[in-house]
């Protein structure tokens, strides 16, 4: 440790300069950032909640229109998923098959996509595909015109698997009108808003292609 008095080096820990005799453990206490012992580095502070807010509008900042339409639509489906996909005080034709859920009163029940995934083990594959879409968004910032163009193209691939099928069913079947939850909606809209957000990638990047 340099002495700030005369500016010569000291060993560490040394109370007093050995060369002018200043005190040591005043400057320590007027320099608090020290090595850590060993001479190893002090560990950096963690990042404060505004510093993480500015890095995450650095990163929105990076995304196109398409990437963040795409990037909603896979939050939204995420959500969606854990949110009621049917609920309703009157089953109908639905009470035996909800029956196996086992759950002892179906005046009024309400499933969403971890419930039907335990009959149907396939359905979590949905959801793993809404977090796939937005792991690929993620590294889309970072890529080269051609890998965001193919990254786009599995975008439209993975929002074409459900969105636009459930959309359909939700506006078209009576039945499934009647019971569908707000969780069905927001899945389906969710892939269809991947699907959407990656054919304005595929426009955008023909376009500067030209």
């Amino acid at each position: 440790m340099n002495c700030s008095a005369c500016g010569k080096a000291n060993a560490d820990g040394v109370s007093f300069c050995e060369y002018c005799g200043a005190n040591m453990r005043a400057q320590s206490a007027t320099n608090p950032v020290m090595a850590a012992p060993g001479g190893a580095p002090a560990a950096p502070a963690p990042p404060s909640a505004a510093q993480v807010a500015q890095m995450g509008r650095s990163l929105l900042g990076t995304f196109s229109l398409g990437e963040k339409l795409a990037g909603a639509g896979a939050i939204a489906a995420v959500i969606g998923f854990f949110l009621p996909w049917v609920s309703t005080p009157d089953l109908g034709t639905l009470t035996p098959l909800l029956g196996q859920l086992g759950g002892a009163d179906l005046s009024h029940i309400s499933v969403n996509g971890v419930d039907l995934a335990k009959l149907v083990g396939a359905v979590y594959l949905y959801l793993l595909a809404a977090i796939a879409a937005g792991i690929l968004l993620y590294f889309s910032s970072k890529a080269t015109a051609s890998q965001r163009l193919l990254m786009a193209g599995f975008l439209v691939m993975i929002g074409s698997l459900c969105g636009p099928g459930t959309i359909a069913t939700l506006l078209f079947v009576p039945l499934i009108q009647s019971v569908a939850g707000a969780g069905l909606w927001l899945f389906g809209l969710g892939y269809c808003a991947i699907a959407a957000g990656g054919l304005i990638i595929i426009g955008t990047l023909g376009k500067s292609a030209h």
